[in-house]
């Protein structure tokens, strides 16, 4: 379980880092280190949204500040 920990945290730092670009599941999946669809479970599994449904809330409280 720590390495999939480790694996949505990598990814939730891309997106971070990456917010004013488009963001494919593919490039998560390459930090991430898993296929795309493990990455995508892993993701809706630890955090209980998709990464679409992350980008867009944090982008969202993003530009509400």
């Amino acid at each position: 379980m720590k390495e999939q920990t480790a694996a949505v945290q990598r990814m939730q730092d891309y997106i971070e880092a990456h917010l004013e670009a488009d963001i494919t599941l593919a490039q998560l999946s390459a930090v991430s280190l898993f296929s795309p669809w493990h990455s995508y479970r892993l993701f809706k599994e630890l955090l209980g949204v998709t990464p679409a449904e992350y980008i867009r809330r944090l982008r969202l409280s993003r530009s509400a500040m």
